[in-house]
């Protein structure tokens, strides 16, 4: 598939991420690759035996090693971290969706939204009263910001994202297509007869330098604030409920399901389809692995897992029984019946 990335020399790489040179250094390289990859102008990298043997099995032009890598027959580049120096080449290779400066034609502004000079608002992009919108925000196509809402310099809105009353985005923070902040929590009371709603009138704080991903969505608060800290970083397909707290650098993969009013602590990493229960505190520096329900305080730092999450290796030890369960369960009749003639 084409791609809009500008071409290097194998030799230009080489000095851009630091690495030693082994091969030609007038050979074009257009683009980071996946190792195995089938690409003469691509280039990939391999930190392993195993990466190496995809390298080596493909027709890509190029790769970066490690240096205690093994020799290759492919034209390469050692570095001290493989991956870090085809991060780089990723960065490189970066480009953003396309967006007129200024505010287009399109757009429906209200008169009163404050807009910083270098801000950019695409077409069919709606942005009620009382907004600001600082320098060098980009706002995509058909994007709804609500009345009150701050998007701090910096901040990218991608196409159809909608931000409903009273958010606030910290500085350089990006949120992605079709995620919806600050849509009603989920809150109703039985009054005898039928569910009725409960008011939400509260805000959604996002800080800086966070990043959430398409189709994700986080309630406003019922009262106060749903709060994210700065640099967390939020999967596609997440869901934080009203009031939730977020600490700072956490990470939340896909399906990540968060219910009200939980706090969750800084450095926390979320594996996909972990569910949180409302009103849970989880502590600073947990990982908790895929799919683990969380009903009760996880009070202290460590890997946890399961249903109900248990630290790492205890779960690990009940899964490897509840393997052998079938053949413990047929033991046991056979101990019954043989108590049963011994009687």
């Amino acid at each position: 598939m084409a791609q809009d990335h500008t071409e290097w020399t194998l030799g230009e790489l080489a000095q851009i991420v630091g690495g030693q040179l082994f091969g030609p250094a007038g050979l074009t390289i257009r683009r980071p690759v996946p190792a195995g990859y089938d690409d003469p102008e691509g280039i990939t990298f391999a930190e392993s035996e195993a990466y190496l043997r995809l390298v080596e099995t493909s027709s890509v032009g190029a790769v970066i090693l490690s240096e205690e890598m093994r020799e290759c027959d492919k034209p390469h580049i050692r570095c001290a971290n493989a991956r870090q120096a085809f991060g780089r080449i990723l960065a490189l290779s970066w480009r953003d969706l396309p967006l007129p400066e200024g505010v287009h034609p399109t757009a429906i502004v209200a008169e009163d939204v404050k807009i910083g000079a270098t801000a950019r608002i695409g077409p069919y992009a709606i942005v009620e009263e009382g907004a600001v919108i600082e320098e060098d925000v980009k706002v995509f196509p058909f994007c709804y910001v609500g009345p009150g809402c701050v998007l701090k310099a910096g901040v990218r809105l991608y196409p159809h994202v909608i931000l409903y009353r009273s958010v606030f985005l910290g500085e350089r923070t990006v949120v992605h297509s079709g995620a919806v902040l600050g849509a009603d929590g989920f809150g109703y009371f039985w009054d005898g007869e039928k569910h009725r709603k409960v008011p939400q009138v509260g805000e959604v704080i996002i800080g800086e330098d966070c990043e959430i991903g398409s189709l994700t969505t986080i309630d406003k608060a019922t009262a106060g604030a749903t709060r994210v800290g700065l640099g967390t970083k939020i999967d596609n397909l997440v869901q934080i409920g009203h009031n939730v707290e977020i600490g700072e650098h956490t990470v939340l993969a896909g399906q990540v399901g968060i219910s009200g009013s939980a706090r969750i602590g800084s450095r926390v990493t979320m594996a996909g389809q972990v569910g949180v229960g409302d009103h849970v505190t989880v502590a600073d520096d947990v990982l908790l692995g895929g799919q683990s329900g969380v009903d009760d305080d996880v009070t202290k730092e460590g890997r946890y897992w399961g249903t109900p999450a248990l630290e790492f290796n205890e779960a690990a030890r009940i899964t490897v029984l509840l393997r052998k369960l079938p053949d413990i369960v047929k033991r046991l009749k056979r101990i019954e019946e043989e108590l049963k003639r011994l009687k």
